[in-house]
C-alpha cells in the first residue's frame, strides 16, 4: 500500500522565487494575476491511498515551501493534500484556479480515489482585500462551487499583516487596510450578515444559505501569529494629527457631537492598537506578510485541532519541539 506524498509531485517554490513574486498584489500596490492568467486545466490526480482527499487554494502564503499543508499532512495520517495554491492571485484568480485544477479537471471527475472524505482548504484574498465586498463574493464563490461539487470547506482567514516601518500602516492610514481585513475574516468566520459581508453585492440576500459558508472555518488573524504583546502607539502624536487627518474628518464630520467625540476616541484606540495585529517578527519570513516555518507549524496546529477524528490527526505532531 502506497503511502507516499503525492504534495512531493507538486514542487513548491523556493525562497528566492517567491521573494521575486511575492509582491502580494492589492495590499502592495503589485498587480496581481487576473482570473485565467496563464491557467491551464489540471490533469493531475492523487496518488496514494490515504482515505481523506484534499485540496489546497490560495495564494502565496499558502503556497510557501514546507508549509502548513505540507506539515498538516505528516500529523494527519488519513489525508492526501494536494497543494494548489499560486503566489500573487487575488480572490477571483484563486476562484478560477480551483474551478480549472479541480472542477474542469477530467481525472477528478471519474472520482477522486480513497474511500472517505473530499475537502478543499481555502485560504488567501489579501491581494485583492483592498476590495473587501468583492472579495467576499469571489471567496464565497469558492465556497458554493466546492458544495456544489460534494466536496466540504475548511475556509482560513487572512493572517496577520503590516509593520511600522511600512508607510501604508502610518498613522490613521493603517485602519482602512485593518478593517477591510477584518471584514474578509468576520465573512469567513461567519461573523456577517450577507449585507455586512458583501455590501450592495449582496443582491438581496438576507441571510446566509446552505453551502455559502465554510464546515470549519479556522481565525489565522486573532491567533498566535499576531504581535499581541507589541507596545502600542503613543498617544500623542496620533491625537495631535488626528483633527487633521482627511479620513478621520469625513468619518466624523456628519455625526452629532457626542457621536463624533465617541467615535474620535474609537478612531484613536484603533490607531494605537495596530502594531498589535501585525505579524510576529520571530514568524516572519522575509517581509511582515508570509509566515515562517514556526509560523506555519501554528497555522497547521490550528487546522489541526479543529479537524475531523476522520483526519486521523495526532495534533502533538504539530506542537514546538521544546513541548514534544
Amino acid at each position: 500500500m502506497s503511502t507516499s506524498r503525492s504534495m512531493a509531485r507538486f514542487p513548491a517554490p523556493t525562497i528566492l522565487a517567491l521573494l521575486a513574486i511575492a509582491g502580494i498584489g492589492g495590499p502592495a500596490g503589485v498587480a496581481t494575476a487576473k482570473p485565467g492568467d496563464d491557467e491551464t486545466v489540471g490533469t493531475w490526480s492523487f496518488a496514494t491511498d490515504r482515505p481523506v482527499k484534499a485540496v489546497v487554494v490560495g495564494g502565496s502564503v499558502a503556497e510557501f515551501p514546507g508549509g502548513f499543508a505540507e506539515q498538516l499532512q505528516g500529523a494527519c495520517k488519513n489525508v492526501e493534500i494536494v497543494n494548489l495554491a499560486k503566489a500573487r492571485l487575488g480572490a477571483a484568480a484563486i476562484k478560477a484556479r480551483f474551478d480549472m485544477q479541480v472542477l474542469q479537471n477530467p481525472n477528478l471527475s471519474k472520482g477522486w480515489g480513497g474511500t472517505g472524505e473530499r475537502w478543499t482548504l481555502v485560504m488567501g484574498g489579501l491581494n485583492s482585500v483592498g476590495n473587501p465586498e468583492q472579495t467576499n463574493l469571489d471567496v464565497l464563490g469558492i465556497y458554493r462551487d466546492a458544495h456544489g461539487a460534494g466536496l466540504k470547506v475548511l475556509g482560513l482567514t487572512l493572517g496577520p499583516w503590516g509593520d511600522e516601518s511600512d508607510k501604508r500602516w502610518a498613522g490613521f492610514a493603517g485602519i482602512r487596510r485593518q478593517d477591510n481585513t477584518r471584514k474578509a475574516c468576520d465573512f469567513t468566520m461567519g461573523r456577517l450578515t450577507p449585507a455586512q459581508a458583501l455590501g450592495k453585492k449582496a443582491a438581496g440576500l438576507s441571510a446566509w444559505q446552505p453551502g455559502d459558508l465554510p464546515d470549519v472555518s479556522v481565525d489565522l488573524y486573532d491567533s498566535e501569529l499576531r504581535d499581541r504583546d507589541a507596545d502600542p502607539r503613543p498617544e500623542g502624536p496620533l491625537a495631535a494629527r488626528i483633527d487633521s487627518d482627511p479620513d478621520v474628518k469625513a468619518t466624523i464630520e456628519d455625526l452629532t457631537a457626542e457621536k463624533r467625540a465617541a467615535e474620535r476616541a474609537r478612531i484613536l484606540a484603533q490607531a494605537r492598537e495596530i502594531p498589535r495585529w501585525y505579524l510576529r517578527k520571530d514568524l516572519r519570513a522575509f517581509d511582515h506578510i508570509h509566515p515562517n516555518k514556526d509560523g506555519h507549524r501554528i497555522i497547521a496546529a490550528r487546522i489541526c485541532a479543529k479537524a475531523p477524528a476522520s483526519w486521523g490527526c495526532d495534533c502533538a505532531l504539530l506542537a514546538p519541539a521544546s513541548k514534544r
